[in-house]
């Protein structure tokens, strides 16, 4: 009954999800992302655990080139920058397990991405609770960008990010992206999602996989994630 009630309170805050006044949305465009960690989703009220939860992001540069030659969202390895996103970037989602919603897009403010800000929550999202080791939720572009100009964004380049924390200085950061984070060669690996048809990408079907052991920590080590695209 406790699961049904959360489920509808859910389904409550997502019919109520604002999205921008920029127009009729019409025929556009969504992304459905899922992303499962080794151990759990660390919200830190757990057994055993304490502080503030850990940081789960899906970071997005949105692109209107089919093929951008743009590095893309990349993880910060050494405390510095935002604490969360290096290179670049447009938006990212954010797992907020403390607040409800559960989870919040920003949006950066220019190319330093130093500034950003809350635009929304996604139209979809699947409620945590303690235990879990999956986010899933679904965003729909017209969120990102005025719904005239989603035609215009032919790609997306997506990366999954995990960390202990954002501090912005000192040590003890653990951390984990799409690659291989023990190889130097495989760190900065986001992935390119062509908007231009109906498509899953997996951790499955990707020639670069994400593999299990590559951060010391279970709850920040990503072994399976997914990026649908849904043209509608």
């Amino acid at each position: 009954m406790k699961k049904h009630i959360i489920l509808m309170v859910a389904l409550c805050l997502v019919g109520c999800a604002k999205f921008p006044d920029n127009g009729s949305i019409g025929s556009t465009k969504r992304l459905i992302f899922k992303m499962r960690v080794d151990g759990q989703l660390h919200s830190g009220q757990g057994v055993g655990q304490s502080g503030l939860p850990y940081v789960y992001v899906i970071a997005l540069n949105l692109s209107t080139d089919d093929t951008p030659t743009t590095t893309g969202p990349i993880p910060i390895v050494i405390p510095g920058g935002n604490g969360i996103v290096d290179g670049q970037a447009t938006h990212f989602i954010i797992w907020t397990p403390l607040t409800q919603p559960q989870f919040q897009i920003q949006k950066f403010q220019d190319a330093t991405l130093n500034d950003y800000f809350q635009t929304g929550v996604p139209v979809i999202f699947t409620p945590t609770n303690e235990g879990d080791r999956e986010i899933q939720f679904e965003i729909d572009i017209s969120q990102l960008v005025p719904a005239v100009n989603v035609p215009d964004y032919k790609s997306v380049q997506v990366n999954f990010l995990t960390m202990n924390n954002i501090n912005t200085s000192g040590g003890g950061r653990f951390w984990d992206a799409l690659g291989d984070s023990n190889q130097t060669t495989q760190i900065n690996s986001p992935i390119t999602i062509r908007l231009n048809t109906s498509q899953i990408y997996n951790n499955q079907n990707q020639i670069l996989t994400e593999p299990r052991g590559d951060t010391p920590d279970p709850d920040l080590d990503i072994v399976d994630w997914s990026v649908e695209v849904r043209i509608q």
